[in-house]
């Protein structure tokens, strides 16, 4: 976390609101992309995203820096929302997402990128919860393993190992995603 953060947390939690603006721009693409890939639609990350950072702004009171960094504290309002949002609805299909048809020139190059998004997400939905949140985290969050061990209280090894174990599957499961997403470190 660095000094300019530390000081806008302190500042609202001191009572000055006005400085949750800087927290909110700080995170909210890295947050809105955890809740999308939690979600796979668009208007219900933006939903969520927008509930996660409410709850923060009501909650600001109770962040404790010696229990965790920032974003981990924001991912686990993150995660639990979006828990709360699938308790109360049953999932549904965008009629948009299902009609979507072709923008690009190369329609042969646009079907077989959709096919392997597809296989992608099946594999992806195939998943236990916990190992698509470590991959969501990893991959798209970008989120070191000690960041990660912060939110999910495992040891960083196990995580490291789930990561590992998850990714060979998936590179196995669907072959082209190697080429197309993949540029693990």
């Amino acid at each position: 976390m660095d000094e300019a953060e530390r000081q806008a947390i302190f500042a609202c939690q001191q009572g000055d609101l006005t400085q949750f603006t800087f927290l909110y721009e700080q995170h909210v693409a890295r947050v809105y992309r955890f809740v999308y890939f939690k979600t796979w639609h668009r208007e219900t990350a933006e939903d969520l995203t927008s509930v996660t950072f409410m709850k923060a702004l009501e909650k600001i009171g109770s962040y404790a820096a010696d229990k965790g960094n920032f974003s981990s504290w924001l991912y686990r309002i993150a995660q639990n929302t979006v828990i709360d949002h699938y308790r109360a609805t049953k999932p549904t299909v965008d009629l948009d997402q299902v009609f979507n048809l072709a923008s690009r020139q190369n329609v042969g190059e646009e079907v077989q990128h959709q096919l392997t998004l597809e296989q992608v997400k099946v594999y992806f939905t195939s998943l236990p919860p916990e190992v698509q949140e470590l991959l969501i985290m990893r991959l798209w969050q970008d989120m070191t393993y000690q960041e990660i061990a912060e939110v999910t209280g495992k040891s960083e090894g196990a995580l490291k190992m789930a990561t590992s174990r998850a990714l060979r599957n998936l590179r196995a499961a669907v072959p082209y995603i190697v080429l197309l997403f993949m540029n693990y470190r």
